[in-house]
């Protein structure tokens, strides 16, 4: 089914929900009098979306502090906010139609307020807080999600969004404080964090990660490039611990990229599998840099204020995800040619990148 037709499906059902007595309440802004005791948080997506909406998030407590916050995410990020005091209760969901109606049903038993969906599957996500009889519902629409048409088919399902194509290829941090500030809420900081507690790793020499993986083989580095650049960073750097990092999936990748090196060295290794998100948090947090490519370790790294050599296969990808926060410590490598994706960028340009960051003082 397109998302198109989704959408009008989902518009009929919600149409049908008002002969309950239900509907969402309309807003252009919230008043300054207007106290939320309950507020759920949407962010089902991928690491990176959750990382980018952290600033949002913290926005939003920032302005009711008393309210009890219900975040909803992807289990995939589960550790991630493990023990955070940030939030009264946190509910996992994917996103997708078999989850929608015992979702809603928590919801609305915990009598959910206000929805604040910041990134999850339209039209789903809309279905989900209708249902919990959401007073309030905010939603960030993104560029895909108007399929084409001028407007937004279930917009008047909402309370208020904020329609961003009017801003061009923003970045997806100043998307969000676009939202929240067109509906009165503040949001000083870009910052991302880590809701979840953790101790910074502590290595006995500098380490450098790479994080050779990405989603599509586009976003990825050539594996011989990576070989040679572990090569000339061990020969020239006596003291230099490389570190692999990675999912489970990424073993097999990095072994190969460690097996085609010229000379192997017991300082690179291949620790892809071994941590959980906030415990790979904790280890990134440790390093002298990360070389990445625009990935979820690079949004980690940014949230965790480590220096990064960032690999881009486009100048949207840099507009719209490249680290936005401490921008004097994270290099932006951007392939010269379109069409090369990262192949265009040279050995040469990443050591001299990484060289750079190992000059950056600890503070």
């Amino acid at each position: 089914m397109s998302k198109i037709i989704k959408q009008v499906a989902a518009g009929c059902f919600l149409t049908l929900l008002k002969t309950t007595g239900y509907s969402v309440t309309k807003i252009t802004r919230f008043s300054e009098q207007e106290q939320l005791k309950t507020i759920a948080i949407f962010s089902t997506t991928a690491l990176g979306d959750f990382l980018f909406n952290t600033p949002a998030i913290k926005a939003i407590k920032d302005r009711w502090p008393e309210a009890k916050i219900i975040l909803v995410m992807n289990r995939r990020n589960q550790a991630l906010v493990a023990g955070s005091e940030f939030f009264h209760q946190v509910l996992y969901w994917n996103g997708k139609a078999s989850g929608v109606f015992s979702l809603a049903k928590t919801l609305r038993q915990s009598k959910v307020e206000a929805t604040f969906i910041l990134h999850s599957r339209t039209p789903y996500d809309i279905i989900v807080a209708s249902l919990a009889r959401s007073r309030f519902i905010i939603k960030d629409v993104y560029f895909n999600d108007y399929q084409g048409r001028k407007n937004f088919v279930l917009e008047k399902y909402l309370s208020a969004f904020y329609d961003n194509r009017q801003q061009g290829n923003i970045h997806l941090i100043e998307q969000k404080a676009h939202l929240l500030a067109a509906i009165g809420i503040d949001m000083p900081s870009a910052e991302m964090f880590i809701p979840a507690p953790f101790t910074i790793e502590s290595f006995n020499a500098p380490v450098i990660g790479i994080h050779a993986g990405a989603s599509s083989p586009e976003r990825c580095w050539p594996e011989e490039h990576f070989s040679q650049l572990i090569e000339r960073l061990i020969r020239n750097n006596s003291e230099l611990i490389i570190e692999l990092v990675g999912s489970p999936g990424e073993h097999a990748l990095n072994q190969r990229i460690i097996d085609n090196m010229a000379q192997t060295s017991v300082r690179v290794k291949n620790v892809a599998g071994t941590t959980d998100l906030v415990q790979l948090a904790a280890k990134i947090a440790g390093f002298k840099t990360l070389v990445v490519g625009d990935t979820g370790p690079l949004h980690i790294a940014a949230a965790v204020k480590t220096p990064t050599v960032g690999l881009y296969s486009s100048q949207s990808a840099i507009d719209g995800a490249a680290p936005i926060q401490d921008r004097q410590i994270h290099q932006r490598l951007l392939s010269p040619e379109i069409g090369l994706g990262l192949k265009g960028i040279s050995i040469d340009e990443v050591y001299t990148a990484v060289q750079r960051n190992l000059e950056i003082p600890v503070i």
